[in-house]
């Protein structure tokens, strides 16, 4: 049975969107996993990895960290099972999509949700999130708060090659979600679960994707803790 290691916050919410990338992955894999949830702050319970960040997976003898890498080694390791990149040229417009992800999106997703993310910490994280907001933006979570508005704005505006693209096809992947897909809705998952904020109107087109992607896999990421 494969072991994953993710963040685990108040009321149980899960809230690391690269473990959930993890999560999707496996589930688009159909591997089952046991699940360790564990403190921003508690760096020994995944000291065994050799790395301070979840999300960690355990397969048998071989440990993997890091979202893309363990993307990487189920669809080496699993070759039988539904691909997460649909092939060497998906592999690589897959990865440009998840650097673009990790570079722009979530760039711009902390500092309009980082400021709710901080009330749903586990009660002995939130001195040390405090202190990694204010690291990142220069501002403390309560300016932020104030700023909310127009930073959600910028947010909305940096996903517009995405929108472009939802308005002519079902997934970023055409007709099925790839792994490219779960790389940008990480962040959108990321925020249902940290913030009451809903930043999608209804009339964008990555309202309907983003609910297609919540549906797959059995409703799974649908399921848990979220404000809506």
């Amino acid at each position: 049975m494969i072991e994953l290691w993710e963040l685990g916050g108040d009321d149980d919410r899960r809230y690391s969107n690269f473990s959930r990338l993890t999560r999707w992955a496996l589930r688009h894999k159909g591997l089952e996993a046991t699940v360790h949830p564990v403190h921003l702050t508690d760096k020994a319970a995944i000291a065994f990895s050799g790395g301070r960040t979840v999300p960690v997976i355990r397969d048998g003898d071989t440990v993997v960290r890091d979202s893309w890498q363990i993307a990487e080694y189920l669809e080496r390791t699993y070759p039988d099972r539904p691909s997460l990149f649909g092939g060497a040229a998906g592999h690589g417009l897959c990865l440009f999509v998840n650097t673009w992800v990790d570079r722009t999106v979530v760039a711009a997703a902390f500092p309009a949700l980082a400021c709710d993310a901080i009330a749903i910490q586990d009660v002995a994280d939130r001195d040390y999130f405090r202190a990694s907001i204010e690291k990142i933006t220069g501002a403390t979570p309560e300016a932020l708060k104030e700023r909310q508005a127009g930073n959600v704005e910028k947010l909305l505006r940096a996903v517009d090659p995405a929108r472009a693209t939802l308005k002519r096809q079902a997934f970023l992947g055409g007709a099925a979600a790839c792994y490219a897909d779960y790389a940008l809705a990480s962040v959108f998952q990321w925020a249902r679960i940290v913030s009451p904020v809903r930043i999608l109107p209804a009339d964008d087109p990555l309202a309907p994707w983003f609910e297609r992607i919540l549906s797959l896999h059995d409703g799974h990421a649908r399921a848990t803790t979220a404000f809506h």
